[in-house]
């Protein structure tokens, strides 16, 4: 059990025996001194910035017995002073406080939302301790069992908030704590023993002097034997303060941290424990004004430095990374190339030297490319940097190179740091890139007293700069004659799954004849077992059985996990299992979970006056409507010119009666409620007072309803921590910027589980990356077929400059492939040794078309540690709610364009949303997307009108802007040029031929009709015909063979034989044919008689991905449809 529990459990009882004795819970600040009082304190207030409060807002005084506090405008919060200054004494700070004055705050939460800086901010222990007396403080005046009892028995929050005298978020945080998180477990003691060093682990942690790097393989006790080096330390007499220890999460840190403090306290609190970047991040803090920065700089995370550079993308005149629609994408994968630089301590100026270098000496298309490539980069690098001085702003690669060009650069600041810190600690050294060996070197000089551990054949963060190369140069290039170790004795493991890891150590890149250990535990006979099913879609039903199978077996749901190399396929894996009736604890990606689209959708409905989100939100229990109702509502705001919100017209939709009443009752719920409210208030009010929704879920027996509560949760921790300010509406606002962390997967960190939800008792899923350092009884671990471990080679998107990585032996390409080859095997390794009892493989036979699906070549590595066997599974699949047919009908035939094939083939959902249930939704404009508009408003214009000159080009290019709102842009000179290239371009491409009118082709198949309208339409002197589409954007992979191409040649040749058929694309300045064979035709043709099959019996399944879903407009509506049949005229096109 973590400390912030402990300590809101001390407080719960504290407040249970206040009330035993007769004080009044409802009156708080007289409830908190009756407790101060029962312990001898005296309480005083006194005015605000008094200097007895030394910059604090409340002290307390051991020595005397004393509490003083701030006076305060609420009673509230003079009672939270008090009660905050009352956990200090309970939980044994006898210490007086030092003079730092740290924020007091009612609302925290108990973990912070792992998003922008917080991924980094390492508390020190006496900043957690404050957090854990806030907690503290709210737990005593609001224990939440009490909280809860209230709540349920019907006392809304609000109504709670008045009569205690508190702020309405104040009781609110504590409900949704109460309700949403599971109630604590028992303290584990058995975690909390520190067991004697064995001899192997004896010797490592005694060494003193040079250099040394313990290399300990897992379940070794490489931790137990890092605390047992630091309390050899304090017993030899060095000075707490004098003892740097540096791991890589917060995690990490945090339990190292309470592990020393249960070995001694003080020493705990004195020693500087943290991650590199948080080290890093402390000393750009101490030594800002030599790095000319601010006190505290701002730290970016990577939505918000997309967006910085997003603005001067257009100035940049790229080639190989140009796009002019939409460079989110292709400024993330740069900055990760920007971000791998300073990994390797490579900054601007010495990346272009590198790339120029490398142009120099290219030989080849191919060559000279990449490096022209990688100039481009560096481009892009200098303009980053620049941006970021300007703006007084660092981002996370800053926060170790910036420390290490300080510390190699000046000798003063080195010298002090070194002076400081006379013993280094570092864990997970795998782990190290180049950026943190070099601040080793600046803080260890020749090593003397460094002592670090690690696993070679664990290192699985290659992505971010990591590499076991490392760990090979340690006592060689870095640090010469340092020492080595090795520990040998694995405690977690039975012999037949130490032995499988074993046998696979031995041919792996990293490993060596010296890489297996020896198990202390005694053999069960089990060993690991791969089971083969015949397809993909039989694994989660055959880990359904195995799972069941362990239970039937004595073991817990929370003694297994399930481990995947990937998220996306974890996904599907847990809501499988979730259907077969198996309890899963796994967020995935949050914003995505169906639960929390339903709350963003509801935040929606307050900026959207079309109110698409209906869709979703009629599917909640409290707002039930039929499908028919809610198309009849969208379709009369969409027809309705007025621009009046939709709640006020309520009584105007010709829907029934339940309908009706459910939309009142939304609209009510909604009430008072506006865009610029705050997301957190919105929900809180919405969830916990206005419905009932958050104790339906509290008391829901459902095991799936658990991962719903904790991920609302941890929606409502993140929502809490966003920005009030900042350009537009804040609910727009915030729906934008997750739309934008979901595209670029910074929303990663959101997909860790809050330390509350650990006693749950369901199956664990997590990625291998996840599971490292973690162990379970039992271990599933899917997907083992060759094209997943070790899988095919990634592409990368942004290769360095060669030269810039330390240590390659080969071309930049050449040592990706050699990095991810090793990785991957790594991965494997840490996949298999996260098992204790059990270990079981699941791999396919066959794929969807039915060929020989290879298996994994890692598992022939394992020797015959390992049994398959070919199973049937027991558990039936069983289809998910949203992917079952919609029941529509359509009066009269169905007429659908080209285009609207071309959406159904690639998004069959998409297509229903945007045209059957006809909801667009709201478009995020960016100035590139005005740009387009403006754009396609003249080639337009330009179809049916005589050859243009530049100058009217120009003309008419400047009236498109100011329509489209672009004109006084801060770049629409550049934007212009680009836009004036494009059109002319397609003027260009016009000259050598006779225009004539557009039209539409109709083509008729069965009932429906397909239609299709060219963009453009030229005459040859021959008399042949040439139709175009034509997009102002990129062209997309295999566009030109879609179903909607496909459509396009079909009805353009059937009224004339021989026709031109092409795609024109104005970004790229290209024009591509279509030519189909006649045998593709055919295919094609069958394939859109199946489309329209498809869409006529309701098939609508969606096709997800995380880069496009983002930016379709249904993202958040997207998912189970209300029941009922829709009915749909049709008396011309769906519309496009």
């Amino acid at each position: 059990m973590q400390a912030v529990e402990l300590a809101r459990e001390a407080a719960a009882v504290l407040h249970d025996q206040a009330v035993a004795s007769g004080h009044d819970p409802w009156k708080p600040y007289e409830f908190a001194v009756a407790e101060a009082d029962r312990r001898g304190f005296d309480v005083e207030s006194t005015k605000k910035g008094s200097p007895n409060l030394r910059g604090a807002r409340a002290r307390f005084f051991p020595m005397e017995k004393f509490i003083l506090h701030e006076k305060c405008t609420t009673l509230f919060e003079q009672a939270f002073l008090v009660a905050h200054e009352i956990g200090h004494a309970e939980l044994g700070d006898g210490i007086e406080e030092d003079d730092q004055g740290y924020t007091i705050d009612p609302t925290r939460t108990s973990e912070a939302s792992p998003m922008g800086a917080e991924r980094v901010i390492d508390y020190s222990r006496r900043q957690r301790r404050e957090v854990q007396m806030d907690l503290f403080a709210r737990e005593f005046l609001l224990p939440r069992h009490v909280v809860k009892t209230l709540y349920l028995d019907g006392m809304s929050a609000l109504s709670i908030a008045e009569k205690l005298g508190a702020p309405f978020d104040v009781v609110a945080q504590q409900i949704f704590d109460a309700l949403l998180l599971p109630p604590p477990l028992p303290e584990d003691t058995e975690s909390t023993i520190e067991y004697p060093l064995n001899a192997e682990q004896a010797k490592a942690a005694a060494h003193r002097g040079p250099a040394f790097l313990l290399e300990a393989g897992p379940g070794t006790g490489k931790t137990q034997t890092l605390v047992g080096r630091v309390k050899g330390l304090l017993s030899d007499g060095v000075d707490p303060r004098k003892i740097l220890l540096l791991t890589f999460s917060n995690k990490a840190a945090g339990e190292m941290a309470e592990r020393i403090a249960r070995v001694d306290t003080e020493a705990g609190a004195a020693m500087w424990i943290g991650t590199f970047h948080s080290f890093g991040l402390d000393l750009i803090r101490r030594f800002h004004d030599e790095l000319n920065l601010p006190l505290d700089p701002r730290l970016l995370d990577r939505t918000e430095a997309v967006e910085l550079l997003e603005h001067e993308f257009p100035v940049l005149d790229l080639v190989h990374y140009r796009n002019l629609y939409d460079p989110t994408r292709i400024i993330a994968d740069i900055l990760t190339g920007i971000s791998r630089a300073k990994d390797e301590v490579v900054d601007a100026n010495a990346y272009l030297a590198l790339a120029q270098a490398m142009h120099d000496r290219a030989v080849g298309i191919d060559d000279i490319a990449t490096a022209e490539k990688t100039i481009e980069v560096a481009k892009v690098y200098a303009t980053y940097e620049t941006l970021k001085r300007q703006a007084q702003c660092i981002d996370f690669g800053d926060l170790v190179s910036l420390p290490v060009t300080l510390l190699e650069e000046n000798e003063a600041i080195r010298s002090h740091i070194q002076s400081t810190y006379e013993h280094v600690l570092v864990d997970e050294y795998q782990d190290v890139n180049h950026s943190s060996v070099r601040l080793l070197k600046a803080l260890c000089g020749d090593g003397e007293n460094l002592w670090v551990v690690g696993d070679a054949k664990q290192s699985i963060y290659r992505f971010r700069g990591a590499s076991s190369f490392n760990m090979t140069r340690f006592g060689n290039e870095d640090f010469p004659g340092g020492l080595r170790y090795r520990l040998k004795t694995n405690y977690r493991s039975v012999p037949e799954i130490v032995s499988a890891f074993s046998n696979f150590a031995l041919n792996m890149a990293v490993g060596d004849a010296d890489s297996g250990l020896n198990a202390e535990r005694t053999s069960d006979a089990q060993k690991p077992e791969l089971r083969c099913v015949d397809q993909g879609f039989l694994q989660a039903p055959s880990i359904a059985d195995a799972i069941k199978e362990m239970q039937n077996s004595g073991y817990k749901y929370s003694d297994q996990a399930i481990l995947c190399t990937g998220n996306e396929k974890l996904s599907e894996i847990g809501q499988q299992l979730e259907l077969l009736g198996i309890p899963v604890l796994y967020l995935g990606s949050v914003f995505e979970r169906p639960e929390i689209k339903d709350w963003l959708t509801l935040l929606s409905l307050l900026v959207d006056r079309r109110a698409m989100g209906l869709v979703r939100i009629a599917c909640l229990p409290e707002f039930t409507m039929s499908l028919d109702d809610v198309g009849s509502i969208l379709t009369h705001l969409r027809e309705d010119e007025t621009g009046s919100d939709w709640k006020t017209k309520i009584d105007d939709f010709q829907i029934s009666d339940n309908g009706r009443t459910a939309l009142d009752r939304l609209a009510k719920t909604l009430s008072g409620l506006s865009a610029n409210d705050s997301p957190w208030s919105v929900l809180a009010t919405v969830l916990l007072d206005r419905t009932r929704i958050a104790a339906r879920m509290a008391t829901s027996t459902d095991c799936s309803v658990r991962s719903q509560c904790i991920a609302t949760w941890q929606l409502l921790n993140f929502l809490r921590a966003q920005p009030s300010s900042g350009e537009g509406v804040f609910i727009t606002r915030t729906l934008d910027r997750i739309r934008r962390l979901v595209r670029l997967g910074d929303d990663r960190d959101l997909r860790q589980l809050p330390a509350a939800a650990q006693g749950i008792d369901a199956v664990r899923l997590m990625t291998i990356h996840g599971a490292k350092g973690l162990e379970f009884p039992v271990i599933h671990v899917p997907g083992m077929n060759a094209d997943t471990l070790p899988g095919n080679l990634q592409k990368q998107v942004c290769p360095p400059p060669n030269g810039m990585i330390a240590g390659a032996e080969s071309n930049a390409k050449e040592q990706f492939n050699l990095e991810y080859k090793a990785e991957r095997e790594c991965l494997f390794y840490v996949a298999l040794s996260r098992a204790e009892d059990r270990l079981f493989l699941y791999a396919t036979t066959r794929n969807a078309a039915g060929s020989t699906r290879k298996l994994s070549d890692f598992l022939n590595r394992i020797g015959s540690s390992l049994v398959q066997n070919n199973v049937e599974p027991l558990h039936a699949l069983i289809e998910k709610p949203e992917s079952l047919p919609v029941d529509w009908v359509v009066s009269g035939d169905l007429v659908l364009s080209g285009a609207q094939i071309s959406l159904y083939e690639s998004c069959p959902r998409r297509f229903f949303y945007t045209h059957i249930l006809q909801i667009g939704g709201r478009r995020t404009l960016t100035p590139f997307l005005q740009m387009h508009d403006a754009v396609r408003n003249v080639f337009q214009e330009l179809v049916n009108t005589a050859p243009v000159k530049i100058k009217d080009i120009e003309d008419r290019v400047t009236q498109a802007f100011t329509v489209e709102g672009l004109a006084e842009h801060g770049y629409a000179p550049e934007f212009k040029s680009l836009a004036i290239g494009m059109v002319s371009y397609f003027a260009s491409i016009r000259e050598s031929h006779n225009s004539e009118a557009t039209s539409v082709f109709t083509m008729k198949l069965g009932e429906t009709s397909i239609t299709i309208q060219p963009d453009d339409v030229l005459v040859h002197p021959d008399g042949r015909k040439t139709f175009r589409r034509v997009r102002t954007g990129h062209k997309r992979d295999k566009e030109e063979s879609d179903l909607g191409a496909a459509a396009f040649v079909l009805a353009a040749r059937q009224a004339f034989p021989d026709a031109i058929v092409e795609l024109v694309h104005l970004s790229d300045q290209t024009v591509t044919p279509i030519d189909l064979t006649a045998k593709q035709l055919d295919n094609r043709y069958k394939k859109i008689l199946t489309t329209l099959d498809s869409i006529v019996k309701g098939v609508f399944p969606a096709e997800s991905s995380s880069r496009v879903c983002p930016s379709c407009p249904a993202f958040f509506v997207c998912g189970l449809i209300p029941a009922g049949v829709l009915q749909k005229k049709s008396k011309k096109n769906l519309p496009v």
